[in-house]
């Protein structure tokens, strides 16, 4: 680390890959916290051409650049228009281009071998990607072709998410950085605070990847959910609820869950489609009824599949310390587990043996702080008092600790320890895919 930040606060040197809008702008921030910039382009931009003639950025490319009609001036004069040796001359290397062309074509294999060439160069470097594709691309295009040709340097993400030079100048937007390990975390970071620019941290690259395309995929929904809503209500004015939507609508409330509960959302949504003239228009939210329920349904699976004959359910209302059970995810599941052949045992101080009976009848009642746990398997559905107070010595004692499969909807138990046999898996957390 000490050598990485000796060679770039002594040279100021930095590499920007791309000079399209992201390699412009890049430069601009460069050059305003002191750096000098080499710049190569080996897309058909003409951008070497440009330059001579002083005609970068062009008219086409400010137009679609700034809503102003306008870009912020970069010194042309201190752009080092570089051949590929130049390039390497730089500890940090800024992969500013998008990642593949509006054909998908992937345009990292075009770019990767100069890195393998110059490898002897490339100690004590930084390469940052600006652009994201599909998930997973830069591991299997450009990481495993460097760790393949035994190339050890660091490779981080700090994907941008601005459209045009106004937003990129915006101090409300946070970059999201995400790297191979904690040395190149370590370096992004240091070189991003020297640029005055904020961030957030994700675990690994790939989930850089996910987060960029999932929030622009959120964004894409709610706007053709909306379209689909004007489509159903023809004769009604939608436009002028949108905004009042867009506003309103709690996204904070949401989480990652098995199912959602509560009576109002499924209804709301059945009532959209009832009341519609065009129902068949409404096609996410149908197919948001199917995927809460499919969600429910799986879990049950999966207990099936790995060969579990008995669960507790831990708690069964729809929110912690409320005696709630209207459309509960965990009441569903309890049924279709039993119907699978499962035995179920429920746990929920809110409910007396009569009425769990009565909810579920197929199922046995349970006290688990009382009488440890009598089951294989283990659904934590509710974050009833009675349950956050729950330790790791109760853990150890009441039989939790060696539990086949914890299953964590809350997630209530993701701070202890279980047995090196127990699968403990909260919902989302990219274990299910080991179970």
């Amino acid at each position: 680390m000490e050598q990485f930040k000796e060679k770039l606060l002594k040279n100021k040197v930095v590499s920007v890959w791309g000079a399209g809008y992201l390699g412009y702008t890049e430069i601009m921030r460069l050059q305003s916290n002191g750096f000098k910039v080499n710049v190569f382009d080996y897309t058909d931009t003409g951008f070497n051409e440009k330059i001579k003639k002083n005609e970068y950025p062009g008219r086409e490319q400010v137009y679609s650049w700034s809503g102003k009609d306008y870009v912020h001036p970069i010194d042309i004069s201190k752009i080092n228009i570089a051949e590929i040796d130049s390039m390497f001359t730089s500890n940090i290397h800024i992969m500013a281009f998008p990642l593949a062309d509006r054909e998908g074509n992937n345009m990292l294999k075009e770019i990767v071998d100069f890195f393998v060439n110059y490898k002897g160069k490339l100690e004590n470097s930084l390469i940052i990607f600006l652009s994201a594709w599909v998930p997973g691309t830069i591991d299997k295009s450009f990481i495993k072709i460097l760790h393949n040709s035994n190339i050890k340097c660091s490779i981080a993400s700090a994907f941008r998410n601005d459209w045009t030079i106004e937003e990129f100048l915006s101090d409300n937007k946070k970059r999201m950085l995400a790297a191979t390990d904690e040395e190149s975390l370590r370096r992004i970071k240091f070189f991003y605070e020297l640029l005055g620019i904020k961030y957030k941290i994700l675990p690994t690259i790939k989930e850089a990847e996910i987060y960029e395309n999932a929030k622009n995929s959120f964004q894409f929904i709610t706007t053709v959910f909306i379209n689909q809503l004007a489509l159903a209500y023809p004769d009604t004015n939608v436009r002028v609820m949108t905004e009042y939507l867009l506003e309103d609508v709690e996204l904070n409330e949401s989480h990652l869950s098995i199912g959602a509960g509560g009576y109002k959302m499924p209804f709301s949504l059945q009532n959209i489609i009832d009341g519609s003239v065009g129902p068949a228009f409404l096609t996410l939210l149908r197919e948001t009824q199917n995927t809460s329920l499919s969600m429910i349904l799986t879990y049950a699976e999966v207990i099936k599949k790995i060969g579990c004959k008995s669960v507790t359910m831990l708690g069964l209302s729809i929110k912690g310390n409320q005696k709630n059970i209207d459309l509960s995810p965990a009441v569903i599941l309890a049924e279709y587990l039993s119907k699978l052949g499962v035995g179920v045992f429920v746990d929920d101080p809110f409910y007396d043996e009569k009425s769990l009976y009565e909810i579920l009848p197929s199922c046995k009642v349970a006290d688990i702080l009382k009488d440890g746990l009598k089951s294989e398997a283990l659904f934590v559905m509710a974050d009833h008092s009675k349950y956050k107070y729950i330790t790791q010595d109760n853990i150890n004692r009441l039989g939790i600790y060696n539990a086949r499969i914890i299953i964590d909807n809350i997630p209530l138990f993701i701070k202890f320890k279980f047995s090196s046999s127990t699968i403990y898996h909260a919902v989302g957390d990219g274990k299910m895919g080991l179970i």
